[in-house]
C-alpha cells in the first residue's frame, strides 16, 4: 500500500477501531496468545479453586464429612422446623375424634349369658342321649358362636363342677378385657387383646387347654368394637393443630458451629447451611466445563478491549505481561482470603489494585480490570451481586480520585472515597435484606461499617502507594509521580544539562512548552512530553560546542570538519543520549523518546555540503539512526524540536514575517516566511518524508497540533513596538 493510499485509508472513521488490529496482524501473536492463555488459566483456577473441605457432599443421614462454621449470622424462617411442629402437632393423639357406643359391651355380656344358659340347659335334660346333646350343641342358635363337635364334645365331658368353673372363668376373663379398656374397645385394644392378654390371663387360671381354649374361643366371640375413628372429625382437628403452628424462627451467629465431622447429617442442618452461605458446593465436571466457559469469555474480552482500544499497551508484550500476571495474583489471593474473612468481605482492599493501573496505565485500563475482577468475584461466590458492586464502586470511585495523580496526597484521597463508597453501598444492601429497620440497628450497623470500610480504604491507599512504583518498574512504565520527580531540575541529567549545554537546556524547556500545548490539544499525555523534551537531548552535553544551541559566539567548529565527520557527531547525539538515559537508569518510555525524536530523518546541512564537495555521497551516511516514531507523543515531541529550532532559527536571522506578511520564498529573495506557513512547511515535510507513517496521528491532529504551535510560537516571536528614541531636555 502506497503512503497516500494509507493515509487516506487511516483517515476513514471506520479504519480508525480496527487500525490496533492491522498493525498487530503484521506481528507473531504468539506472545499475546500466550498471555491470553494465561489470563485464562489464572480466571479458571480462580473459579475452580477447591479450598480444604469446601467442596463436598452433605447426605440427610450420613455422617458429616467435615466441621462447619456459619461465615455469617443469619435470622431465617425455618421451613423444615416449621414441618416438623406441624406434623408433631397434626399427630397428636389429642386430635383423634372417636364413636363410642357404650351399649354393646353389656349387650354382649347378656349375650354370653345366655349362651351359658342355654348350653346348662342341654347338659341337664335328662330326655337327651348324649348323642343327640351333642348334636344340639352343634347346632345352636347363636348368631355369635358355632360351637364345634370337639368344642360340644369337651362341654358335656366336664362335670358340673368343672362347668361351673369354665362359666365364672370365662364371665371374669370378658369382664377383665371390658375392664382393661374402660369398656372402650377398638381395633387396636381387640388385636391386643386376642393376641396378647386373653391368652396371658387364662394361663393364671387353673383350666386345662382344652377348657382354655374354649374359655378363649366363647370370650373372643362376645368381644366387639364398640369404639371408632370418626375420619371426618379428626382430618378437620387435625388440620386446625396444624394451623395454629407458628413459622419456627432460627437465629444463627457468626462463627456458630453447624455441623463437626461425623456427626448425622439432619434436614434442618442442610438448611441452615443453606441460609448462611456455608452449604459445601459440588463441583462436577459439568461446573469445571461451565466455569472454564465463563473464563475463556473473560479473558477474551479482556483482550478484544486492549487490541482495540489499547492498542499502546498490546505492543508492549512485557507491560500486558505484569498485567496478567497481577490479574491471575489477585484472583487467586481473593479466591484464598473471601472464605476466611466470611461477612466483613467487603473489608477487601481491591480499590487498591484499580489505583495501580490507574497511575500506571491509565483510567481507561483500570475501569475495565476492575470490571472483569469484580465479575469474577461475583461468580465466584455464586451470584455475590453486593460484594461485586460494593467492590465495583470503589474501584470506580478510586480511579477517579487518581485519574491526574501528581502528589502523594492523591492517594490519601482515594482511600477517603474508597470507605465512603463502600459505607454507603453495604448499608444499602443491609436495608434491602430487612423487612423493618430500628434505628439502633441501622446506627450500630453504620458505626462498624464505617470502621471496616475506613480499613479497606486505608489499606487501598497503603497497598497501592507500596506498590504502584514496583509494578511501574516491573512493566516499564511511568507514572505521572514519576514523571514530577524526574522534570525537578536537581535530578544529575537536568543539572549536567544545565551547567554543560544551557543553550540545549532552554532550548528542551521552550520545545516542552511547543509539546505540552499540542499535547493537550490532542489529548495526549501532557505532562510525558514535558518530562521527554527536557531529555530528548540530554547526549549533546557529550559535545555541546558542536551544537549552535551552546556556541554562543563562538566559532562553528564545523567548519573545519568534513561533511561526513560533522554529521557523524550530530548524529552521535541520539545515541549517546540512549546510553546516558540507560545509565541513570531512566524509564523505557523517556529512553524512547530521546531515540525517536528525529526519527530516520536525513541531516540536511552536512548533506548539501557532501554533494557539493564530493562526487559520490552515501545517504545513510547523513541519516539519523531512528527508529521513528511509533506513538502520538513521539510525532509530537519530532514536531516541536523540529519546529522551535527552524523558528528560532528564522527569527535570529531575521527572516521570519509578521502576522498577514508574505513571506514565501518565491516572494522574498532572502526566504522569510510567516510563522503560520513555517510551522505549516516543517510538518509537511516531516509527513512526505514518511517520518510519521508508524505513529497513529491523524491529519486532523496534526492540523490541531500545528495550530497550537503557532499559538504558543507568537506569543514568544511576536513583532515588538518600535519605542520612539528618548529625548532629552535641555535646560
Amino acid at each position: 500500500m502506497n503512503i497516500p493510499l494509507r493515509r487516506w485509508f487511516a483517515n476513514l472513521p471506520s479504519a480508525r477501531s480496527i487500525r490496533p488490529i492491522i498493525a498487530l496482524s503484521r506481528r507473531t501473536p504468539l506472545i499475546l496468545s500466550l498471555e491470553w492463555l494465561l489470563l485464562l488459566v489464572g480466571i479458571w483456577a480462580s473459579l475452580t479453586l477447591s479450598l480444604p473441605g469446601e467442596y463436598g457432599r452433605l447426605e440427610v443421614g450420613q455422617p458429616s464429612p467435615q466441621s462447619i462454621v456459619a461465615p455469617h449470622g443469619s435470622v431465617y424462617i425455618s421451613n423444615v422446623l416449621t414441618a416438623e411442629r406441624q406434623a408433631q402437632a397434626e399427630t397428636s393423639p389429642e386430635n383423634l375424634v372417636y364413636l363410642y357406643d357404650p351399649q354393646t359391651p353389656i349387650i354382649q355380656r347378656n349375650a354370653l349369658s345366655t349362651l351359658f344358659d342355654t348350653i346348662s340347659s342341654v347338659r341337664s335334660d335328662p330326655s337327651l342321649s348324649r348323642a343327640n346333646r351333642l348334636v344340639k350343641l352343634v347346632a345352636l342358635p347363636n348368631a355369635s358362636v358355632a360351637l364345634s363337635s370337639e368344642r360340644a364334645d369337651v362341654i358335656l365331658s366336664l362335670d358340673d363342677v368343672s362347668w361351673t368353673m369354665l362359666r365364672q372363668e370365662t364371665t371374669n376373663l370378658y369382664n377383665r378385657a371390658l375392664n382393661r379398656y374402660d369398656y372402650a374397645i377398638d381395633e387396636q385394644a381387640l388385636v391386643d387383646l386376642r393376641e396378647r392378654w386373653l391368652t396371658y390371663w387364662l394361663a393364671t387360671t387353673n383350666l386345662t387347654a382344652p377348657q382354655c381354649d374354649l374359655a378363649l374361643y366363647l370370650t373372643q366371640s362376645f368381644l366387639l368394637v364398640n369404639r371408632t375413628l370418626d375420619e371426618h372429625a379428626t382430618a378437620a382437628r387435625r388440620q386446625s393443630a396444624r394451623d395454629k403452628v407458628l413459622p419456627q424462627q432460627v437465629r444463627v451467629l457468626t462463627g456458630e458451629s453447624i455441623v463437626r465431622v461425623g456427626e448425622i447429617v439432619r434436614p434442618e442442618t442442610i438448611e441452615k447451611l443453606q441460609q448462611t452461605g456455608a452449604m459445601p458446593l459440588t463441583l462436577s465436571w459439568l461446573g469445571i466445563v461451565g466455569r472454564g466457559m465463563i473464563a475463556i469469555l473473560l479473558s477474551s474480552g479482556f483482550i478484544g478491549y486492549n487490541l482495540i482500544f489499547q492498542s499502546d499497551l498490546v505492543r508492549q508484550p512485557r507491560s500486558l505481561l505484569v498485567i496478567v500476571c497481577l490479574l491471575d495474583s489477585a484472583l487467586l489471593t481473593t479466591r484464598l482470603i473471601l472464605p476466611l474473612i466470611g461477612e466483613n468481605a467487603f473489608l477487601w482492599p481491591l480499590a487498591s489494585l484499580a489505583i495501580i493501573f490507574a497511575v500506571v496505565f491509565n483510567g481507561r485500563l483500570g475501569l475495565a480490570i476492575s470490571v472483569l475482577l469484580c465479575l469474577t468475584i461475583g461468580i465466584m461466590l455464586n451470584n455475590g451481586m453486593s460484594l461485586a458492586f460494593t467492590l465495583l464502586s470503589s474501584c470506580i470511585v478510586a480511579i477517579f480520585a487518581v485519574r491526574n495523580a501528581e502528589h502523594m496526597i492523591t492517594f490519601v484521597i482515594a482511600g477517603v472515597f474508597v470507605g465512603l463508597i463502600v459505607t454507603i453501598s453495604h448499608v444499602a444492601f443491609w436495608m434491602l435484606e430487612q423487612p423493618t429497620v430500628q434505628s439502633t440497628d441501622l446506627s450500630s450497623l453504620a458505626l462498624s461499617t464505617m470502621l471496616f470500610a475506613g480499613m479497606n480504604g486505608a489499606l487501598s491507599t497503603i497497598l497501592s502507594l507500596g506498590v504502584f512504583n514496583m509494578v511501574s518498574r516491573a512493566a516499564g512504565q511511568v507514572t505521572p509521580l514519576q514523571l514530577m520527580e524526574l522534570a525537578h531540575p536537581s535530578r544529575p541529567l537536568l543539572r549536567k544539562l544545565i551547567r554543560e549545554a544551557p543553550g540545549t537546556y532552554y532550548h528542551s524547556v521552550a520545545v516542552g512548552n511547543l509539546a505540552e500545548a499540542a499535547a493537550e490539544a490532542v489529548g495526549a499525555d501532557a505532562l510525558l512530553l514535558r518530562v521527554a523534551a527536557y531529555y530528548h537531548d540530554i547526549g549533546k552535553t557529550v559535545r555541546p560546542y558542536f551544537f549552535t544551541d551552546n556556541q554562543m559566539g563562538r566559532e562553528n567548529v564545523h567548519n573545519d570538519l568534513d561533511p561526513q565527520t560533522s554529521a557523524q557527531i550530530i548524529v552521535d547525539h541520539v545515541r549517546e543520549g540512549v546510553k546516558m538515559a540507560q545509565a541513570a537508569g531512566l524509564p523505557q518510555q523517556i529512553t524512547d523518546f530521546i531515540a525517536t525524536h528525529h526519527g530516520t530523518g536525513l541531516i540536511r546541512h552536512f548533506y548539501q555540503q557532501a554533494l557539493q564537495l564530493q562526487d559520490s555521497v552515501d545517504e545513510r551516511d547523513f541519516r539519523y539512526p531512528g527508529p521513528r516514531p511509533h506513538t502520538r507523543e513521539q510525532g509530537i515531541l519530532m514536531l516541536a524540536d523540529s519546529v522551535e529550532a527552524t523558528v528560532r532559527s528564522k527569527a535570529q536571522n531575521g527572516k521570519l514575517l509578521a502576522v498577514g506578511a508574505h513571506g514565501d520564498s518565491s516572494a522574498n529573495g532572502n526566504g522569510a516566511q510567516t510563522l503560520d506557513d513555517l510551522v505549516q512547511s516543517i510538518i509537511g515535510a516531516r509527513v512526505r518524508e514518511g517520518e510519521l507513517d508508524d505513529s497513529p496521528l491523524t491529519m486532523r491532529e496534526l492540523s490541531l497540533i500545528k495550530h497550537a504551535f503557532v499559538i504558543s510560537l507568537q506569543s514568544i516571536y511576536h513583532p515588538r513596538v518600535d519605542y520612539a528614541p528618548q529625548v532629552v531636555r535641555q535646560n
